[in-house]
């Protein structure tokens, strides 16, 4: 008997995400060593969403940023989310906005059955220069959260379920609507119908507009830095000579740098520093003093050290679990 589609299950009452395959999580094809996910999207219509299944994760593996917008809105299990220096705690039926700009990711997934569906789209997609100003209403989960509301609509929420059923009205358009000339416009209805119920039951600063343009200036100027950092990260790099390529101060720079990243230049360019160390260790070739050496640490005890903050474990503990596998 052949398997109800999503669509069917709909109409039965049934959550479309029962009917969805979940891949196994993995995204390293798709991250340069600066934790840049790169991820093309169609020009016309920047919009993807990507069901996974978290039993594979890998606390291990470093975090990622990029310049989408991201919704996580875990199904089944319960766990944890970073975003730069920020943990948020959620549960399945939670819906999360992402920090995307920020180091980002499940940094913990546990229950029987780990799965979350992570919703992809570029801000273009409802606002540019050229919209409407209401129309920046549906990117105001994003950039207008007042400070005091964490960026998370819980499942016990009172706007949880008519978001919920936005959401499978959309997950049914993506995955089971014909690619007609309606099939983009229900998407984009179906996803606006989410962030509008995520705006209203977040609540917004009337500050969003000027932090949107805020985040964008960050992501163009940081962007020269952060491809030099990528092909550099094993020089002696400073904060001053890190300024001095953005054209700010000092003082502006590491302050403007932490807002952007979610944590301080010398953090960044540590972890940078630890995840490129992380891949090098699956070479057997060579031993953990090169490459402590290679990635731009001149004490070997210091790169222990941050290396075991980052990854909970011991560069000769990953090592040999390399050698294992």
């Amino acid at each position: 008997m052949p398997m109800p589609s999503v669509n069917e299950k709909a109409k039965l009452g049934i959550r479309p995400t029962e009917g969805l395959r979940f891949a196994p999580y993995g995204i390293d094809h798709l991250v340069d060593t600066d934790g840049h996910h790169r991820l093309p999207l169609d020009p016309e219509f920047p919009f993807n969403i990507v069901p996974f299944s978290y039993e594979t994760l890998k606390p291990e593996v470093g975090l990622t940023w990029h310049n989408r917008l991201e919704l996580f809105f875990p199904v089944k299990g319960f766990g944890s989310f970073r975003m730069g220096e920020r943990i948020v705690d959620f549960k399945g039926g939670d819906i999360l906005i992402v920090d995307n700009l920020k180091l980002h990711g499940a940094v913990s997934f546990e229950g029987d059955e780990r799965q979350a569906v992570v919703i992809y789209f570029k801000a273009e997609l409802f606002y540019n220069l050229g919209s409407a100003l209401c129309d920046f209403g549906y990117l105001a989960p994003f950039y207008g959260l007042k400070n005091e509301v964490p960026p998370i609509l819980k499942a016990d929420h009172q706007a949880a379920s008519a978001a919920h059923e936005a959401l499978s009205r959309l997950l049914t358009c993506w995955f089971d609507a014909p690619h007609d000339q309606y099939f983009k416009i229900g998407c984009k209805t179906y996803l606006s119908e989410v962030l509008y119920l995520l705006s209203r039951g977040l609540g917004t600063s009337e500050l969003a507009g000027i932090e949107y343009a805020r985040r964008r200036e960050q992501s163009h100027r940081l962007g020269s830095l952060v491809d030099y950092l990528n092909h550099n990260y094993s020089d002696k790099i400073m904060v001053p000579q890190a300024a001095a390529m953005v054209g700010m101060t000092q003082f502006s720079f590491m302050r403007f740098f932490k807002q952007a990243a979610g944590m301080t230049f010398v953090d960044y360019l540590t972890h940078l520093r630890v995840t490129k160390a992380q891949q090098l260790l699956q070479n057997n070739a060579l031993s953990i003093a090169e490459i402590s050496g290679l990635v731009g640490f001149s004490d070997q005890s210091y790169f222990d050290k941050r290396f075991k903050e980052h990854f909970g474990k011991s560069p000769r503990e990953c090592c040999e679990a390399a050698k294992s596998s």
